[in-house]
């Protein structure tokens, strides 16, 4: 018959900030394990220097395509917004402001 505390759930955990791997026991409050995330030029050496260099621009530059791409797709959207919204306004007429006096 299993142990009721080791059937709790364990906790498996990804660090924003420096990307370490925890696994928390929830039961016991208590770290399991812990890995250090894998930095590919902290193993990088002199032979494959070259090779790391060129994926990290390609990774690079592929993430600004991507940018540029959803840029270009955001001002047609932002474009065709405003048109709909000028058009309504043109239909309304415009509403009386309020001022200060009227709201005592």
């Amino acid at each position: 018959m299993p142990d009721p505390a080791e059937s709790k759930p364990v906790v498996k955990v990804d660090c924003p900030c420096c990307g370490t791997h925890l696994v928390i026991d929830a039961a016991r409050s208590v770290v399991l394990e812990s890995r250090e995330p894998v930095n590919l030029r902290k193993e990088a050496d002199l032979k494959n220097a070259q090779q790391v260099l060129q994926e990290e621009s390609s990774r690079i530059h592929e993430r600004y395509r991507q940018i540029v791409e959803a840029d270009k797709g955001r001002g047609a959207t932002m474009e065709k917004k405003f048109k709909d919204f000028l058009e309504k306004a043109k239909d309304e007429p415009a509403p009386k402001p309020i001022r200060d006096i009227d709201l005592e």
